[in-house]
């Protein structure tokens, strides 16, 4: 049976109980009700009565005063007001007697009463009418017919009466007391078994739904314990019953699908280490591919180099020697021949020799600025990480800005981007990784030089691809800016161009490797920031900071 059909019934018959409860007590009610308007009965004949009888008294007591003033010569009689109270008294007295009967049943007592006493207060009312007129008839109507009927009516019929008026009141208030005795009883005893009845029924239906959720408490704390093969036995054919197998389907669902989840778990391990060994071989292909751009970018340095520091550094390399020897020599001779030569003729010679030693001395610097960067091209194709070292900021991004510039031009002969340099002078001496950092300005100044000249290929007549440089003392740091008026980075890919293997050029003309590593450079070696700025089809500016320390 189920919950809901237990408590129905339950209901049903507490409410029965109920129902008879209220009939019991509407059926008592009225006993009682009847018993009450008895013994009201019964109470108002015994105040009519005793009215009655102090009437009667009264009005004996005053007949037998006037009847020894009757026997008196002389006596005068009654005054009219006494006697119309004396008749108002017995007309009193027969309405009560009246309305006695009316609320008595029928009886020969009753009757014989009112009858004499209508008698007798005949007589009285004669004597009243005679007194103190006919005196003789006075005393004989009461001698006669008055004091026998008070005698009839006040010392027997009276007595009788009120003997019966008694016994019906003792009877009555029986009647009431048994009718409350009875329905009390009826009342507590319907009202103890509604309550014992209810009591089981609700102990009967806690029990079964105690015993219910106790064992499904037990198999939720099993389950959530990780036993997921516990199942509930519950033997009953209601909601808790059903709630239990639908719970040890839950528990075998789980059950089950926990076995998918390790079956899954071991693929997803299965897979992740194979992941783990696709991301080696990715890191390997990247590094394979970082080396390739580093070649790259020796093939753009070594582009430029050949085609625009070959005939200095062949200068440097065949002629610095003779010219030094040469020089030696000239000199040695010259010192000589002092005495054969005009002292002013001397002195000419002598200021040629130091220009030209002074020349030689450019011709060698210049020969060791064309070994840095033949040093540092090498480093870069092996891949060497470079040490710290105090460096000119300006003069290293204006070098590096033109090398860019020559590659460019050494792979299109109709390259042609006007470069414009700001330096601030203020800069002291940086200390940076130069090799590092001129690697960077190198793609940055090579992305935006291609930039402007692919601009300018499609843009109309009058248009002037232009590269700025500009450098800027921020005291505790320094801020480098390389902008192209080329046609700009689009917003939605302007946060993707630091991401290794992104690339804007075309397919084929980039890695899309220099900014990442221009960024760890920057970021990462240096300490520094690097973003961009932009404006689609107007310019794209990079913007470097590097902190003095």
């Amino acid at each position: 049976m189920t919950i809901r059909r237990r408590f129905t019934l339950s209901f049903l018959g507490i409410m029965t109980l109920f129902a008879f409860n209220a009939g019991v007590y509407v059926w008592s009610n009225g006993r009682r009700s009847v018993a009450v308007e008895d013994l009201r009965r019964a109470i108002t004949r015994e105040a009519l009565l005793s009215s009655v009888q102090l009437t009667l008294n009264d009005a004996q007591k005053q007949i037998g005063v006037l009847s020894q003033v009757a026997s008196e010569a002389g006596a005068a009689g009654a005054s009219p007001s006494e006697k119309v109270q004396f008749a108002n008294r017995l007309d009193e007295a027969q309405r009560n007697i009246s309305e006695f009967r009316n609320l008595s049943r029928e009886g020969l007592t009753i009757r014989e009463f009112e009858n004499s006493f209508r008698e007798l207060s005949k007589s009285w009312r004669l004597f009243y009418d005679n007194f103190g007129v006919n005196q003789t008839k006075a005393i004989a109507e009461l001698a006669i017919r008055g004091d026998p009927l008070s005698r009839l009516v006040i010392q027997e019929l009276m007595p009788r009466l009120q003997s019966e008026e008694n016994r019906r009141a003792e009877s009555a208030g029986e009647n009431f007391r048994a009718a409350s005795r009875i329905s009390d009883r009826i009342t507590f005893s319907i009202f103890l078994i509604s309550m014992v009845v209810a009591l089981t029924a609700a102990w009967l239906v806690a029990r079964d739904i105690a015993r219910g959720l106790t064992a499904l408490k037990k198999g939720a704390a099993a389950v959530g314990a990780g036993e997921l093969g516990y199942r509930i036995s519950l033997a009953q054919r209601n909601e808790l019953g059903d709630l239990a197998k639908a719970f040890d389907d839950m528990s075998g669902h789980l059950s089950a699908a926990r076995q998918e989840l390790i079956a899954a778990h071991q693929e997803e391990k299965r897979k992740g280490a194979a992941l783990a060994t696709a991301l080696e071989e990715l890191k390997k292909a990247q590094d394979r591919l970082l080396v390739q751009q580093k070649l790259a970018s020796l093939g753009t340095l070594t582009a430029g180099i050949a085609h625009e520091i070959k005939n200095p550094l062949n200068f440097v390399t065949n002629f610095a020697g003779i010219l030094k020897s040469l020089v030696a020599d000239l000199r040695s001779s010259l010192i000589s021949q002092k005495e054969r030569v005009d002292p002013a003729e001397f002195e000419f010679i002598e200021a040629t020799l130091n220009d030209v030693e002074v020349n030689a001395a450019k011709i060698r610097e210049h020969g060791k600025r064309a070994d840095d960067i033949v040093k540092g091209m090498l480093m870069h194709s092996r891949g060497q990480r470079g040490q710290m070292q105090l460096s000119n900021l300006n003069s290293l991004v204006s070098e590096y800005v033109k090398l860019a510039y020559h590659g460019l031009r050494a792979q299109d002969i109709h390259f042609n981007v006007t470069i414009e340099e700001r330096y601030d002078p203020g800069i002291p001496l940086m200390n940076v990784v130069p090799h590092d950092l001129s690697r960077v300005i190198l793609n940055i100044a090579n992305n935006g030089g291609f930039a402007a000249d692919q601009k300018a290929k499609h843009a109309a007549p009058g248009f002037k691809p232009t590269l700025s440089i500009a450098t800027r003392n921020l005291d505790k740091q320094v801020e480098i800016r390389i902008r192209d008026n080329g046609n700009g980075i689009p917003e939605e890919i302007r946060q993707k161009v630091f991401e290794p293997f992104f690339t804007t050029k075309p397919a084929g003309s980039g890695t899309g490797l220099g900014l990442s590593m221009s960024y760890e450079i920057v970021v990462q070696e240096h300490g520094g920031q690097i973003r961009v700025e932009s404006e689609p089809g107007e310019y794209a500016e990079f913007i470097i900071i590097l902190p003095r320390t």
